[in-house]
């Protein structure tokens, strides 16, 4: 027969749970954010000015990634956590005694899966308002903030490194005199040609707002002629370096909210209409499944959270075994859906929101029935 239990003891029970998924959910969380936020780096690393990057900066552009990732993360990681808190709940006979305590297990699973519908609103707040604010950061940092601060005193030595458009080779650089040794320089001139310097020795300096390179023993190769190439020598040179200007950043739908999409899929959409060609038709296409996945990605925390609790609530004494195999199918289920439903043409933005939303349909069924048979012997 049941005990009544007061809902002072329930509340408790409650927060007892909630403690036991959030070890495993934030400990996940920290292991696989920093994976992800390395991978973004890595990705980029190509059109990062490596030698003007600090600590200051990797810490920063780390911050401006995790709210690209938090619609990814989230979900991943309070389904870890449930399934874990279950399966030790189970293998250490704690759900058994709150079943004789007379507590249904739909009444234990209500909190779990009322904190996952917050964390998908959650979600979508900081995927709709923060997220584009963090991704302007990062394209202001990369594209502007960075490439601001190179300089000669910051290029590698022994190899040729491209600097606002010139190609410049050091051989050596005395880093107490400020002294550079064995510098070549080709300086993009008219007419696709170049003029090549050769100096023995150089300093850098800063005068009146201009990058200046004085150089010594100086070997000059301009432009030729007809296919005569002069070589002029002079023991001294000063050479105005070009200005570094920001970058253009690439054209992207992350830095901007939902309902800026939206706008923008509008304008697209007319302009397609006007002038329907394959290159409007992919960025129409592009542009719409991110309005699908900004709709759809964020409320797979409820999704998964809906299946992964009864299910977790039903664990045998297998306890983290079964946590990891279960939430491993629960992913799988979830990814192949994403990827095979991903539609190869270009459909209407209605169409894609329903399509993008087959995963979290299909993983909300699945928790339905388990929710529905959780309590049953």
């Amino acid at each position: 027969m049941g005990v009544n239990l007061s809902d002072a003891n329930l509340s408790l029970i409650n927060r007892y749970i909630l403690r036991q998924i959030a070890v495993p959910a934030l400990l996940a969380l920290t292991a696989i954010a920093v994976v992800g936020v390395a991978s973004e780096i890595r990705e980029r690393s190509k059109i990062l000015p490596i030698m003007v990057l600090t600590v200051g900066d990797v810490s920063r552009l780390a911050v401006f990634f995790l709210p690209t990732l938090v619609s990814y993360l989230v979900p991943i990681t309070y389904m870890l956590g449930v399934l874990l808190a279950f399966g030790k709940l189970a293998q250490n006979n704690e759900i058994v005694a709150m079943n004789a305590a007379g507590i249904p297990l739909k009444r234990i699973l209500m909190p779990v899966i009322l904190v996952g519908v917050a964390l998908s609103g959650f979600c979508f707040i900081v995927q709709d308002r923060i997220q584009p604010w963090a991704v302007g950061k990062v394209l202001d940092l990369i594209y502007s903030e960075l490439p601001l601060r190179l300089t000669l005193d910051v290029l590698p030595t022994g190899v040729m490194q491209d600097y606002a458009g010139w190609r410049v080779y050091i051989g050596k650089r005395d880093r107490r005199t400020g002294t550079f040794e064995k510098i070549i320089i080709l300086k993009p001139e008219e007419g696709g040609r170049a003029s090549a310097y050769y100096a023995d020795s150089a300093q850098f300096l800063k005068e009146g707002g201009k990058s200046v390179l004085v150089m010594n023993n100086v070997h000059l190769i301009p432009p030729g002629e007809s296919g005569y190439v002069p070589r002029l020598k002079t023991d001294s040179m000063r050479l105005v370096l070009p200005a570094i200007l920001p970058k253009k950043p690439p054209v992207t739908s992350r830095d901007q909210s939902l309902g800026q999409l939206w706008a923008t899929e509008r304008d697209l959409r007319a302009e397609v209409e006007q002038n329907p060609t394959e290159l409007h038709n992919e960025d129409l296409q592009r542009l719409r499944r991110e309005i699908a996945d900004r709709l759809s990605m964020p409320f797979a925390c409820f999704a998964v959270t809906l299946a992964a609790a009864p299910l977790g609530a039903r664990a045998s004494r297998s306890g983290r075994s079964y946590a990891f195999a279960v939430g491993a199918l629960l992913m799988l289920v979830y990814y192949v859906l994403q990827i095979g439903d991903d539609p190869q043409g270009l459909v209407s933005v209605e169409m894609g929101i329903v399509r993008g939303w087959l995963p979290n349909f299909a993983l909300i069924g699945i928790g339905i029935v388990a929710l529905w048979r959780v309590d049953r012997v």
